[in-house]
């Protein structure tokens, strides 16, 4: 018999360690979902940040060749403006800027595009710097720096670009128009700095997919020619990635400020994301390979120690009911009695309820036990016990209270109830069939009956102890008086 409290709830459902099994084994794979998540999205960050720089050093390396380009002009301006700015031009003065610039041919017109002067002398050869200038004449005139696409010399094919510039004269504004081939700018230099990757391939080029230069050098005249993946991808997009004989690269062009020109770069994937790669790219799947291994032992040891505290919870509850319950009949014993009747004795109390206790015990015991034994004593103790389960109700208490005494508490009884019980129990005890061991008429009980609403449960079985002794007695004077 499971004992209700004191307020008639049973104990709570015990569902076992496996909701907080599940609950850990939840928070541990939802940290390590977390964790992947960082590790990859770390990953795709860093990849992220070094194609953003691949590409701000393409538009820096842009600004640079623009920068000094710009500066070029500016040289130019400042020569003509003192050589070249006379009513009448000189041929001469022509000739010595073009030889302190490094230019291979120059022109001078005046506002309206006329050719005011030209140098070398060979129509043939100062053609392209004429051309260039008109090409560039509208740029020019807005007051900035132009700069040509690529053209070859007839004789030797060199490559060569013109700086158009603007400069104001007393007569007017003039154009001058400069000619240098490609192998005497700083370019080479420039585009040598614009990236530090042991394996990498910049050009710069002009409009037309010309090779200005490149790093590393190339005899190829076009993009197309030197990379024709690379040209096809520049052709869609200033950024992305391409394929090669060796491998995917990253590539990057930017446009170079004031110029039809653009900064192609290619670096090899293997090379730009270096640092993402290796040890670099293992190394955080190792720890998380380890946290998963040290979550997932917590886990087990957590698991276990839950299980081991069921088991520990299991066995005390059973070693509680051990401790409460009588051995021979499956009944309270005395102890359990003991706590229950104090509850229920506190209950009553506080619902002004009355308490009813029976205190019971089973006529010539002694004698069946000397003449047949314990074994009939313990079927007779037995028995009894088989009709309490039978004739109380649920919510009585009931027990052995020790040796052939058994004690009941009738909650919310009074007296008259409790005699009617009494009687039902004598009723029951009698009707069973016990002739095998002396007793043809059952099981005769003697029973004290106390009731009380303020009172303590010491009192209550003190009071129903008496009232059992005086029943015994009264009982002792009937059989004496009796016929035999």
């Amino acid at each position: 018999m499971t004992p209700a409290t004191s307020d008639g709830v049973g104990p709570a459902p015990n569902r076992g360690p496996w909701p907080a099994i599940l609950a850990a084994v939840g928070a541990l794979l939802l940290v390590l979902g977390a964790l992947a998540t960082a590790i990859l999205l770390s990953q795709g960050s860093a990849r992220s940040q070094l194609r953003s720089s691949l590409a701000a050093r393409g538009k820096a390396s842009a600004g640079f060749v623009a920068t000094y380009l710009s500066e070029q002009g500016t040289r130019e301006r400042l020569a003509a403006e003192r050589f070249l700015s006379a009513p009448r031009v000189d041929t001469h003065n022509l000739e010595v800027i073009a030889a302190t610039l490094g230019s291979e041919a120059s022109v001078l017109l005046d506002n309206a595009g006329h050719v005011l002067a030209a140098h070398p002398s060979d129509p043939s050869r100062r053609s392209t710097a004429v051309i260039s200038a008109y090409s560039n004449l509208s740029s020019a005139e807005h007051g900035h720096v132009a700069i040509s696409g690529l053209f070859y010399d007839p004789d030797d094919g060199a490559a060569s670009t013109s700086v158009t510039v603007a400069f104001s004269t007393s007569i007017g504004r003039r154009l001058l128009s400069a000619a240098y081939p490609t192998s005497i700018l700083a370019l080479n230099a420039l585009v040598d700095q614009t990236i530090s990757y042991p394996q990498h391939a910049v050009y710069l080029v002009d409009s037309g997919g010309r090779i200005v230069t490149s790093s590393p050098r190339t005899a190829a005249v076009t993009l197309a020619r030197a990379n024709p993946d690379l040209a096809t991808a520049v052709t869609h997009g200033t950024h992305g990635s391409v394929g090669g004989a060796r491998g995917s690269s990253a590539f990057t062009a930017a446009a170079v400020p004031g110029t039809p020109w653009r900064l192609v770069i290619a670096v090899p994937n293997r090379k730009l994301y270096a640092s993402t790669r290796g040890w670099a790219q293992f190394v955080p799947w190792l720890v998380f390979a380890l946290v998963s291994l040290l979550g997932t032992l917590l886990v087990l040891l957590f698991a276990r120690s839950l299980a081991d505290r069921a088991r520990l919870t299991v066995l005390s509850a059973q070693m509680e009911r051990i401790a409460q319950t009588d051995s021979l009949t499956g009944l309270n014993n005395r102890r359990a009695l003991t706590e229950q009747l104090t509850r229920a004795t506190a209950h009553a109390r506080r619902h002004e309820q009355a308490l009813s206790v029976l205190m019971i015990d089973l006529d010539r015991f002694k004698q069946t036990n000397d003449s047949h034994g314990h074994e009939a004593g313990d079927q007779v103790l037995c028995t009894v016990a088989d009709c309490m389960r039978d004739t109380l109700r649920a919510a009585d208490i009931y027990g052995r209270w020790g040796g052939d005494e058994f004690l009941v508490a009738l909650s919310d009884t009074d007296a008259a109830g409790a005699a009617v019980t009494a009687a039902r129990l004598r009723e029951a005890a009698a009707a069973m069939d016990l002739g095998d061991i002396g007793l043809p008429d059952g099981v005769p009980l003697c029973v004290g009956v106390a009731t009380g609403v303020h009172t303590n449960p010491h009192d209550l079985v003190r009071e129903a102890d008496e009232a059992l002794y005086r029943a015994k007695h009264a009982r002792s004077q009937t059989d004496a008086l009796a016929p035999h």
